[in-house]
This record gives structure tokens, sequence and C-alpha cells, in this order.
């Protein structure tokens, strides 16, 4: 049986590649995106790693090293002279700096008040409660002096006679560390401003250094801190290039509800159970499930031969693969079995990232109740800022066979990212959002030292346990940082179109070649009409005997908003 893996249309709109460069970006202005993807990529060793359409993993892995570390070392920078500052100033100096600090956190906090604050992930709670102590004893203390200073006592006298003898150099050693901290502030802003203006704009983004430099230290920068995980980047190469053709069947082992991990929301997901009765007129022949589809997988890739049915004639683009789909948690449950040998051969190794033929040829007709075979169906629009997924598997027996679809929407990456094309090169905002970092700068220091000392260490495993959290994804890097709507109607009726179309050829092929093997087509038309019905404009449940929603995975109507909504 032949491989229809990854089959593309060789006249294809070329795509550009600046999901990649997005979330390079990304990594060094998020601190919470490039933590989350180091500790779901890097730190576990033995995690299945989720595929990201359009997505080079190795380049933006480097970034978000780069930018986690040149964020440590500057957070680590601005403690010391914090405590510098904190000796050297008056108790005055230091309570003024924190009333203004206050005041523009709170300015901060009411401008962006209608945004929900997001939870801080399990493993930065115990940096961001020391900080939370530190921070209350540097308090504790700067109040004591102010108090001492207002009430004259000898106490502070006594203790700080040095100081009190010399305040000019006192004032002195304050104003420098504060000069010193707004220059450090600066300086990360203008690092980052850089990258984003300069490194990461289309014309001039490389994933690998080029002979000449964008601007000094360019790549000393963007190779902070490889060294410290340069066995786990190892495995993503820059090079990576997703969109060869793959012969082998891919493997997603995911961790939680979510099966199909990195092709963003399930829409809409239908299933069927058809009885095989045979037609009054003909005789019932007989099929098999690789012979089903096989014709299935070749009608749907001729969906986009003309220009006119797609816009950007995407759906010539169709890919098509193999995909096994294997729970972790079961996987963990049968890890003495010899089908988990397969795709865990080597339980100190993450899961293998494909399984040959004779894998998938067993699942289609044996599928597990923890491990199942699908068929894949991909269409990249919008230069890959929607990408339409849908999973095809099916069940037969003499009597009956059943069928499931499941479609699903990557939606675009978050506005905020984007705008990087439309920041000056040349501009004095850098400058600005230093001079307000160091306004709100004692404000800031909780988190600063949760940055600076937070650590990421692999999940605990016992001597002789197995922890299925560590061996299934939950998200890809793409999905990181995903909105959770389209940015337009276009969009929104893209996405509308390229379900219909790939689900009326579906049904149309099936009903075609139940009845080229003489099965009487008169339910299934009955089935298929209210498959046809429930589309994206229906919210409510289709309620039938024999064909279901699922009602948990279903989303509603997608949704359609602004770019500057998530801004």
């Amino acid at each position: 049986m032949s491989t229809p893996a990854a089959t593309t249309g060789s006249d294809s709109p070329q795509l550009r590649d600046d999901t990649t460069r997005f979330l390079c970006g990304a990594a060094h202005r998020d601190e919470e995106f490039a933590d989350s993807a180091i500790r779901e990529y890097l730190v576990e060793s033995t995690r299945s790693i989720p595929r990201s359409p359009g997505v080079n993993a190795g380049a933006v892995l480097r970034e978000a090293v780069a930018g986690r570390t040149r964020r440590k070392v500057r957070d680590s920078l601005l403690l010391v002279l914090a405590i510098v500052v904190l000796f050297a100033a008056s108790g005055m100096l230091l309570g003024g700096w924190l009333l203004v600090a206050m005041t523009v956190a709170l300015a901060a906090g009411g401008r962006f008040g209608l945004k929900r604050a997001r939870q801080p992930a399990p493993h930065a709670r115990g940096p961001l409660v020391l900080g939370a102590i530190a921070s209350a004893i540097a308090l504790f203390f700067v109040l004591y002096k102010v108090s001492d200073e207002l009430s004259g006592s000898s106490a502070y006298r006594r203790y700080y006679e040095e100081y009190e003898s010399e305040s000019s150099a006192g004032l002195a050693i304050a104003i420098i560390g504060i000069a010193l901290i707004f220059a450090v502030l600066l300086a990360d802003r203008v690092v980052t401003w850089l990258l984003v203006t300069k490194s990461f704009r289309r014309a001039h983004f490389r994933t690998s250094a080029p002979e000449e430099e964008l601007w000094r230290n360019e790549w000393k920068f963007r190779r902070l801190g490889h060294s410290n995980y340069a066995e786990a980047l190892a495995l993503y190469p820059v090079e990576d290039n997703e969109s060869e053709p793959q012969q082998e069947a891919q493997v997603i082992v995911y961790h939680g509800y979510r099966p199909f991990v990195g092709s963003g929301t399930m829409f809409e997901p239908w299933s069927m159970a058809l009885p095989l009765k045979p037609a009054e007129d003909k005789k019932y022949e007989g099929f098999t499930l690789p012979e089903l589809y096989e014709h299935i997988t070749a009608e749907l890739l001729k969906t986009g031969r003309s220009p006119s049915l797609s816009p950007g004639h995407r759906l010539r683009g169709l890919k098509t693969g193999d995909r096994v789909v294997v729970s972790s948690v079961e996987l963990i449950d049968h890890i003495e079995d010899d089908e988990t040998r397969i795709i865990l051969p080597d339980k100190d190794h993450s899961p293998e990232t494909q399984v040959d033929r004779s894998v998938v040829d067993g699942l289609i007709t044996r599928p597990m109740e923890w491990m199942r075979y699908f068929r894949s169906f991909e269409v990249e629009t919008w230069d890959r800022d929607v990408v339409i997924s849908a999973y095809l598997t099916f069940g037969l027996d003499e009597e009956m066979l059943y069928a499931e679809w499941t479609p699903c929407i990557l939606h675009p990456i978050q506005s905020r990212h984007r705008d990087i094309d439309v920041l000056p090169e040349q501009s004095m905002q850098p400058f600005i959002e230093a001079l307000v970092d160091l306004l709100r700068f004692p404000a800031s220091l909780p988190k600063r030292f949760a940055t600076a000392v937070n650590w990421m260490n692999p999940i605990h495993q016992a001597e002789g346990t197995f922890v299925a959290a560590r061996y299934g994804a939950t998200v890809s890097l793409r999905e990181l940082v995903s909105e959770n709507q389209v940015d337009n109607y276009f969009q929104l009726t893209d996405v509308e179109r390229y379900i219909k179309v790939l689900e009326s050829r579906l049904l149309r092929t099936m009903g075609e070649f139940l009845q080229s093997k003489g099965v009487s087509v008169t339910e299934f038309m009955e089935q298929a009409m209210q498959v046809t019905n429930n589309n994206v404009h229906i919210t409510g449940p289709v309620i039938s005997s024999n064909i279901a929603t699922a009602g948990k995975a279903r989303t509603g109507n997608a949704k359609v908003g602004t770019s500057k909504e998530s801004s």
C-alpha cells in the first residue's frame, strides 16, 4: 500500500516564514513564553515533542534560551545594585522612590486593567514567594530608616554612624547606584529593540550567524546560555525543514484531554455509525479499511485543482499524512507491553517520533484504547497565520462502518508579537521604557528576584516509577502564543470554506465508495445531511441515534476579532 504522508501540491504559492521570526521575537519580549517553551521542550528529556506548522523549533528555542539568560543576568545585576542603594540611600529618598514606584505601578495596572491577570505557573510560585519575602524585609528596612530619620533618634546614628558622618558620600553612592540601575535597564531595552527591529525583520532574519552582523555583538546576545542547554538544543537543528515529505507515520504522545497537540482547537467534530446493508439490486462486495483510506485520500487531494475554490490556491497545498496518537497516561500504565516498546523503546529517552508502516497497518485493523491511528489533512493559509487540520479514522466489521472526523483550527499568533514589523528602527521608545522601569523599579523587585533565582528542574520521578507528564506533550510552541480567535472576517469565512469543502468532499467520496461496493446508501445520505446541516453557523448539537457531535470538544461558532483586541 502506498504511503500518502505529507503529500502537497508543487505549484502552491510560497508561504512566508513569518511564524518562526515572530516567535523568536516573542522569546525576547515575553518572559512567560520563553520559560514555558524551555520547560516544555528542553527541561524534560523524555517528553514527546509536538510539531508546530511552519515553525523552526530549533531557532525559536535558541532565542528562548538567550532571552531567559539575558533576563537572569539583568535582574541579578539589578538586585546587587538595589542592595547597594538600599544601604547607601537615606530613608527619605528610598521612601519617596517607593511611593513613586507604587503610583506608576498602579497607573499601569489601571491602564491594562481590562486584561485578565495570568496566574503564575506552579514552578514559578516558589521563587515568587521568596521574592516577596525578600522584598518585605527590604520594605521593613526602608520603613525603619524613614521612621528613624523622622524621629531623630540616636539609634540610627549609632548603627550607621559612618554613613551619618559622611552623608555626602552615601548620597553619591546612592546616586551612582541608581544611575547604574538605569544603565542596566536601558541597555536591556536597547538590546531587545535591536533584536526585534533589525535581527527579526523579514528582510534580515537569519536562523544562523551570517558573515556580517546587523549590529555589534548581535550573535553574542543571541547565543547567551546555549552552552547550558547544548545537549537538549542539539535535538533541534536550526536547519530543520518541516516541509520535507515524511514517509513514516508521525507519533503524537499527548498528556491531558487534547489528543491533537499542535493543531489548535478542535472545532465541530462529528462521528457516524453506518449499517452495511446491501443495495437491493447489487451484491455487497466488501472492502478493507486501507482501501477506504487510500480512496478517500486520493479524492481529497484532488480538491485543490481549481484556484477559484480557495483564495491563493491554498487547497493545492493540502498535506496529508499518517498519525499515531498515544495517551501518555495509558502509555505508562502499559509500560511493559510489547506495543509500548514500539513507541517507547528506552524509558530514559523521549518516545519515538515516527513508526514504520507495519505499525500503522496493525492499528488500522486493530486499534487499541490508548493508541489509535488517524489520517490527517492540513491546509496552511494566510501565510501560516491560520492552519486548518482534520483527523479521520474508521472502524469496520462485516455489518457496520464507523467514521470519526475531527477538524481543528490553529489561530493566528497574538498581535502583540506580530507588531515588530511596524516598530521603527530609530526611536526614543527604549529610553522612555527604561525610564518607566526605573520609576517603578522598587515595585518590580519581587518579580526580578524570582527571575534571577528561578530554577527549572525536571519533574520528580521516584526510582522505579514513571510519571506520565514527563512523556506526554500538552502544548506546542505555536499554541503557547496563539489567539483564541481569527483576526478578520475573511479569515473567518476561509475557516468555514476549508472545513465545508473538505467535509463535503469526504462525505461525497464515502457515499460513492460505499455505493460502488454494493452498499445501500439511504441511511448514509440521511446522516450526511445532518452533518451538513451541523455546520459552523449552528451551535446546537445534532440529535440522532447514529450521529453525534463530541460535546466536550465543541467550541461553538468561530470568533473573529481585531488585532488590537489582544494588545
